[in-house]
């Protein structure tokens, strides 16, 4: 990992100027800046771990998140191909997280819990625009099923902090990685559907890529620690 280490500076360098470009406006730096940063990603874990011993699934992530910043990318119309793509990246990561069993204990179940409320919560906010946009209750299964996948991922990352095999160091930063990316979709959800407020993409792609690199980083940490 730490021969490979010097790969994340670009990657927080193209992440920065993402932001930028959200912030003021800079489409076609946005074009570049954006996709960049996960295919980055791409080659410091494939680089660093070979994408063996687990690093498999967060490696498939990756990929599935690149073609979703993608499609989100090329405009309104492709929302849903974009979606579904992410939702692979979810089915990855959660796989990825639960590669072994864990042991059902009281917090654990808490944990469920808490999360399951959480998202129940925002679900329920964003619910209404997205009738409203669609004009179809058919609609909703897609966002039902992304949210339900999503919320299931961010469990499974914080779960890490439960598991024997994670060291405290991986384990938060998947922790914090997977309450940023459920942030992430939940700012952009919001701003879609509900309502829009100022700076939403600054937001939405700067909790969505220091959740990225928390849930990468963990895993790498991880699997070859």
């Amino acid at each position: 990992m730490r021969e490979f280490g010097w790969l994340l500076l670009p990657v927080i360098a193209f992440a920065f100027l993402d932001w930028a470009s959200t912030w003021k406006g800079w489409k076609k730096r946005l074009y570049v800046a954006k996709p960049a940063v996960v295919i980055l990603l791409i080659l410091w874990t494939y680089l660093a771990t070979g994408w063996h011993d687990g690093m498999l699934w967060f490696g498939i992530g990756l990929l599935f998140s690149l073609a979703g910043d993608v499609f989100l990318m090329l405009g309104p119309s492709f929302f849903m191909p974009g979606m579904a793509a992410f939702v692979f990246t979810q089915i990855s990561y959660l796989i990825g997280f639960n590669q072994t069993p864990i042991e059902f204990t009281f917090p654990v179940a808490t944990a469920a819990v808490i999360v399951g409320l959480a998202a129940s919560g925002i679900f329920r906010i964003i619910r209404p625009g997205i009738e409203a946009k669609f004009k179809k209750r058919r609609m909703l299964v897609p966002f039902f099923i992304y949210f339900a996948v999503l919320t299931l991922m961010t469990l499974s990352a914080l779960l890490t902090l439960m598991r024997p095999d994670w060291t405290q160091p991986s384990a938060a930063l998947a922790a914090v990685g997977g309450v940023l990316f459920l942030t992430s979709d939940s700012l952009l959800s919001y701003n879609r559907f509900v309502k829009s407020f100022p700076h939403a993409s600054t937001w939405v792609h700067l909790t969505y890529h220091l959740g990225q690199l928390g849930i990468i980083i963990g895993a790498v940490l991880h699997f070859t620690g």
